[in-house]
Order: structure tokens, then sequence, then C-alpha cells
């Protein structure tokens, strides 16, 4: 009709997902290499500074190799949520697409890349010191399985979604479960962005291989010695950052409460752990999401490529 305008296209937003330890860092670097592409991380893990080693943080020179955004922004002890990172994830999108460059979200988060891609509105709830207080002194006393427990018998649905050895968001689930509030994400009926989602895939042994080669390179790179500087600081194992795996395992053995194999084997089954709760997140089935051989890194790049350059065209 005359006087109305077109709808404005919606944003392209490229999504790499996959489970840890599958290829996503490179695959996303290279890519933003060619399509003059800025990443924008969706590792909660790589939020803190000085958690560099335990986390597989991109170094220096991948740091430097393309524009990362999102990255070694929060202290420690720094609350941050998942309305906290829809909003400011949706602001750096919106900012690298209007300067022409094509946002790329890379990382591990499951619950972060869907709120994204499906428009999730979050309701935020206030933080509860008191039950917070309480639920960390049970999570010291009988461990987090206890509090986990709790989660389960007042919202089964959230327990579900969540990784139990997560002890923050186990304890933010139950927060907001007992807020009262209806605090579901509410899912938008018009998602936000044009996204294409690329899927690193792997066999489950061959993952595992590459997830304890990759342990092993970090405790030569000194993981031990990280986690020693931030006992020293004082960082408490309660601090959001010290919740990633192998922070609070490696600290128990600086501390004299576990050897140092049981500390490297409870961290090689919570990040095998992690990886199957990461498939979880991203079904093989999921039409959404074109899947790629992480096996064959090379020719994983070459039909991304190929993928990308026609999707940017349409």
């Amino acid at each position: 009709m005359p006087g109305m305008n077109a709808s404005a296209p919606k944003p392209k937003l490229l999504v790499i997902v996959g489970p840890t330890a599958s290829g996503k860092t490179d695959l996303s670097i290279r890519l933003a290499q060619q399509f003059g592409g800025e990443i924008v991380n969706s590792d909660s893990r790589i939020f803190y500074r000085g958690f560099d080693i335990g986390t597989a943080k991109p170094s220096r020179e991948e740091l430097a190799s393309a524009p990362h955004h999102l990255v070694d922004f929060l202290e420690p002890e720094d609350p941050f949520g998942l309305a906290d990172y829809l909003d400011l994830a949706r602001e750096t999108i919106r900012d690298v697409g209007s300067r022409s460059g094509l946002p790329i979200l890379a990382g591990g988060a499951g619950q972060y890349v869907l709120g994204l891609i499906e428009g999730w509105n979050v309701p935020r709830v206030p933080p509860n010191p008191t039950l917070r207080a309480e639920l960390e002194k049970l999570a010291e006393d009988q461990g987090g399985e206890a509090v986990f427990e709790r989660l389960k018998t007042i919202d089964a649905a959230a327990a579900e979604r969540i990784d139990s050895r997560n002890i923050r968001r186990v304890i933010r689930a139950i927060e907001v479960a007992e807020s009262g509030q209806n605090t579901g994400p509410r899912r938008s009926e018009d998602p936000p962005f044009d996204a294409l989602v690329l899927g690193l895939k792997m066999p489950r042994e061959r993952l595992y291989a590459r997830i304890d080669a990759r342990i092993d390179g970090m405790l030569m790179d000194g993981w031990v010695d990280e986690v020693r500087a931030m006992v020293d600081r004082g960082v408490p194992l309660t601090a959001p950052a010290m919740t990633s795996i192998g922070y609070r395992e490696l600290a128990g053995y600086l501390a004299g409460s576990m050897t140092y194999a049981v500390a490297l084997r409870a961290t090689r089954r919570a990040t095998r752990s992690l990886a199957r709760h990461q498939d979880n997140w991203f079904d093989a089935d999921d039409e959404r999401i074109q899947w790629l051989d992480a096996n064959e890194p090379d020719r994983a790049l070459e039909l991304a490529t190929e993928i990308v350059t026609k999707w940017r065209s349409s």
C-alpha cells in the first residue's frame, strides 16, 4: 500500500555450536577472517578475568587474529545471569551489524545460544542473599548434589536443563523458583535474527580423547598455578568463576582435601559430562542446524565457507 515500507531485513547472525573441545574457537576465527566477522562469546567461563588456562580461553594470538567481544569483562565474584547476558549480547550483535560486520556467536552455553536465536524474554529476579547463603552452606556441608536434589523437588523442568555440577546455576534456579514469580523464559513468536547455525559433531570416544589431551595440555601450561593464584587472592570457591570445571577440584588438591589423581579424575569426568550435556541442548535432528564433521577441520571450513557465502547472498 502507498506510504507503507516493507519490513527491514533481520540482522544476520552466524552461530557455531558443538560440545567442548570440538573446534568451535578455530572454526569461528577462520570464518571471521574470511567474512569480516567479529566473534561474540557465548561461553560463560570466558567472561572472567584471570581464568585463562582451565577455561580454554582463546590465546592472545587468537584474540588478536579477529575481533572478540564479551571476553575478560567480569571479575571472579561478579554475578552475571542469563538476562544480563542476553541484553549485552543483543546489544553487541546489533553494534557489529551496524558497522557492516558479521557477528559470529561461538561458545558452548546452550541456554545462551538458544536464548538469543529464539528471542527469549527472561524476567529479572533480584538475588536473595539469605537463601543464597543457606544453599552455599548446604553445598559446603553436604555437597552439590544435595542442592541439586532440592532444585528437583521444586522445579523438575529447570533441573533437567541444568548441569548438576554447576552449583551457581543450580542455586540461581532455586532462587528463581522460590521467588514465586512466573519467571520462565518466554520465546518470541518472531525471532530477532536471521540466524545460520553450524554445528560441529564428533564420535563420542574421539571427543573424549580430545578432552583428555586438552586437560593434559592445560596442566602442562600451568593450570594448577593459575588456581593457586586465585586462591591466594582470596577468591572463594563459591565465586561464579570458580564453578568452572576443574577449578574447585584443583583447589581441593591444593588444600589437601583430595589427591592430585582424584582431582584429575573428577575433572575429566565432569568435562565429559559437560560434553554430553551440551549435546542435549543441540539435537542431531534439529533442522535449524547444519552439521559439520569436526574430525576433518579443513573440510568443515570448506563446507562452512560455501554455506555462509550462500546464506549471506540470500
